[in-house]
């Protein structure tokens, strides 16, 4: 059976809308008739090209039966993403670019992701016991620098 909406979403909210129109399998035509918002609109947000006001959201969160507080979340978390170029660690409670890692993941084997987690984890290993490498002088204070060491002397 053919998915209701098939577009490669950008961004969770995005996603969050084209996995729950499939999971309905309800069209964007569909979406816009029983939310009032124009087709057009709802294309530009299945494909994470726009982002709905607060009163489009509560129409669309009615609409599919989601979680207004948690759709609302995926569109901060993307807004901050495309305006900052990621999520602040301190908000996510993870490493940025495992994001990117994220999206991948899901289409792993099981044995494929054994052995990435033994990879990751040997090379971190590897790493913890190296000592820290000399930080290059900035070529900016180098200078400075020279200068202290023949004044002190």
């Amino acid at each position: 059976m053919p998915l209701a909406v098939s577009v490669n979403p950008e961004g969770r909210l995005a996603r969050a809308l084209v996995e729950r129109m499939n999971a309905l399998d309800l069209t964007i035509k569909d979406l816009a008739r029983a939310t009032g918002l124009s087709y057009e609109h709802i294309r530009k947000l299945v494909k994470g090209a726009a982002y709905p006001s607060r009163l489009a959201l509560s129409e669309l969160c009615r609409a599919l039966k989601l979680d207004s507080r948690k759709m609302e979340g995926l569109g901060v978390a993307d807004r901050m993403e495309q305006k900052y170029g990621g999520i602040p660690h301190a908000l996510t409670g993870k490493h940025p670019e495992l994001s990117l890692l994220a999206q991948s993941w899901d289409v792993l084997t099981p044995d494929q992701k054994s052995s990435f987690r033994i990879q990751i984890r040997s090379v971190a290993a590897a790493n913890q016991k190296q000592s820290p490498a000399r930080k290059p002088m900035d070529s900016a204070t180098a200078p400075l620098n020279s200068i202290r060491q023949r004044r002190r002397r």
